[in-house]
């Protein structure tokens, strides 16, 4: 097994998992990868999560970028809803070559849908509060058995930088 750390936040659509990345970045110097940027690259729009040919090509592109991404480095985070079979088979071929730390984001569903109305759409993939919804209905329906969790629906910076950090310790001595 490699000893570099690949940080998989998975979690809602407006639970702050692009949020927590950027902490990864800033306060550990932890690049963050954003897979999103790769989706945006390929379609113009909004994505079809029901078109399964669209969603097997990103996560293919994902994990090329990720396995580029991880060789220059000895760790990165990046994020992900983890809805599909897709996003579970990327994430076990990863596991067979790298230290993968999955975190579960738990954020409030209510407090998700505000989180995506107002944050910068220039950044995102820009969805429907509908497709929300019905993303974030699935997700949850879904159980990733996940090696940390992250409660994000209230707590300060300075509160998930220390949880972060307990996080980043705790698998560096598990290595």
């Amino acid at each position: 097994m490699n000893l570099k750390h690949i940080y998989v936040l998975i979690g809602p659509k407006g639970s702050g998992k692009s949020f927590i990345g950027t902490i990864f970045q800033k306060q550990f110097n932890i690049d963050l990868i954003r897979v999103e940027d790769w989706f945006l690259g390929l379609k113009i729009g909004a994505a079809d999560i029901s078109d399964d040919k669209y969603v097997r090509q990103s996560f293919q592109i994902i994990e090329k970028g990720i396995r580029e991404a991880v060789h220059e480095r000895d760790s990165l985070v990046f994020e992900s809803t983890g809805l599909t079979e897709h996003f579970d088979n990327m994430l076990l071929r990863l596991k067979s070559d790298y230290s993968v730390i999955t975190i579960k984001i738990n954020t409030d569903i209510e407090l998700c849908l505000k989180r995506v109305q107002e944050r910068d759409q220039s950044i995102h993939i820009n969805i429907s509060d509908e497709q929300v919804e019905k993303i974030n209905s699935i997700t949850a329906l879904k159980h990733h058995n996940t090696d940390f969790t992250i409660e994000n629906s209230d707590k300060s910076v300075d509160d998930l930088i220390e949880e972060i950090k307990k996080i980043i310790e705790s698998s560096a001595s598990n290595s």
